[in-house]
């Protein structure tokens, strides 16, 4: 079996391909995973970099910037690597978002799949995007903002079995899927936002609510990893999902144990969906919301920026750089 880092160089390299510029759902994580591996492959973070630098200079400001991998551009902004009206594009994307409840902004309201619901990815894009902002400008405000958003969310997805991948404003509730790659995101982005916080009270629930999360992949993985639904072992695993326990095992705000046999197969899910080429295989496409739960029973898989992302973010911290977007780029250990 290969090396994590010498993983981590061939699928660096191939994602280092993918061209990134209007932002949609999952291409945050891919930004955040070559700033990860770019402790160990120099060239995957300064392609980060290259990638925003063109986002900024070349791409019309719209309703995507919102989808935009904010905290890890709070990270090259601290590193003198980006201009700081990189950060203002972001947060004026955010602010011009309309409001569906409380604090939780509909992320894409001009697509009308989107507008009048909240999808559970938006717990890694948003929370740890408005707290790495607040940290960088030393605005406990916006950090504030950053955890009720978190709070806010989750408690309109909260469902039997685990966390619903949509929450639909009209509807007043949630479409009550406990889908295991959302799970995985919000995992990820709520212990992101947890390493950016300073407030005690506030960090303490955010672990508590991340350790919730992990209890709800934990409880619902079968013998082979985890398929699309929690709790549905005999269905086709989604290897995304053991990337995100991966990672999360060596956050550095640690609530997923990085040992015992539920880990090692993770690990092993991990390992073994990296093909020759470095793409992360067995990862569901774009899966948009839906109220029956059969339709999330079989999905099409193909390679996608949030699958190299999350694996670059696993791999990366399997090799040594535990890290999160929003805190100093990662130095080689």
């Amino acid at each position: 079996m290969d090396r994590p880092a010498d993983l981590l160089q061939t699928v660096a390299d191939r994602s280092c391909r993918w061209p990134l510029s209007h932002w949609y759902w999952g291409d945050a994580i891919l930004i955040d995973g070559l700033l990860a591996a770019g402790a160990f492959v120099p060239s995957a973070g300064r392609r980060a970099a290259e990638l925003l630098l063109g986002w900024l200079e070349q791409v019309t400001p719209g309703h995507q910037d919102a989808l935009g991998p904010g905290a890890g551009i709070a990270s090259l902004v601290g590193e003198g690597a980006l201009p700081a009206r990189s950060v203002d594009r972001f947060l004026r994307a955010v602010e011009a978002l309309p409001l569906l409840v409380g604090d939780v902004p509909a992320l894409e309201p001009h697509l009308p799949q989107f507008r009048f619901g909240l999808c559970i990815d938006a717990l890694y894009h948003l929370p740890p995007a408005l707290a790495a902002i607040g940290r960088l400008r030393s605005d406990e405000r916006l950090i504030a903002r950053a955890g009720r958003l978190a709070m806010q969310m989750l408690a309109r997805l909260r469902c039997p079995g685990g966390f619903a991948h949509w929450y639909d404003v009209g509807e007043d509730r949630n479409n009550q899927v406990p889908w295991s790659r959302g799970v995985g995101w919000a995992l990820l982005g709520v212990l992101d936002t947890a390493a950016l916080v300073e407030d005690r009270h506030l960090s303490a629930e955010l672990v508590q609510v991340a350790a919730e999360l992990w209890a709800a992949l934990r409880d619902g993985a079968g013998p082979l990893g985890w398929g699309p639904l929690l709790g549905r072992p005999d269905l086709p695993p989604e290897n995304s999902v053991a990337a995100f326990v991966v990672a999360a095992a060596h956050h550095p705000v640690v609530v997923v144990p990085a040992q015992g046999p539920l880990y090692q197969l993770a690990v092993e899910r991990l390992l073994s969906g990296i093909d020759e080429q470095g793409v992360f295989r067995g990862v569901s496409a774009d899966v948009l919301p839906r109220w029956d739960p059969g339709t999330y029973e079989r999905f099409q898989a193909e390679p996608s920026p949030w699958g190299q992302g999350v694996a670059l973010r696993a791999l990366a911290a399997l090799a040594g750089a535990a890290w999160a977007p929003g805190l100093p780029l990662p130095a080689a250990p």
